[in-house]
């Protein structure tokens, strides 16, 4: 049986290191949401790892926000 989609986009945030304490999950979630919905139509574990590391940069509330230097 395959997760419903909360529970697999909440399992692959906490996969990657999203935490309570650390990051501002509704945000996160919303943003997951719609790159896999809208954007690369994938499984959230499917995510490629700048993708990650760009959305639990963006939602990261321990740390001061960092320029994206492309």
């Amino acid at each position: 049986m395959y997760p419903d989609r909360l529970s697999a986009i909440a399992s692959a945030a906490y996969n990657r290191g999203a935490r309570a304490a650390t990051h501002n999950l509704g945000g996160l979630h919303a943003d997951i949401h719609h790159a896999t919905k809208f954007g690369q139509r994938l499984a959230p574990e499917q995510l490629d790892t700048r993708t990650w590391e760009c959305l639990l940069g963006k939602h990261r509330t321990d740390e001061p926000i960092q320029p994206l230097n492309l």
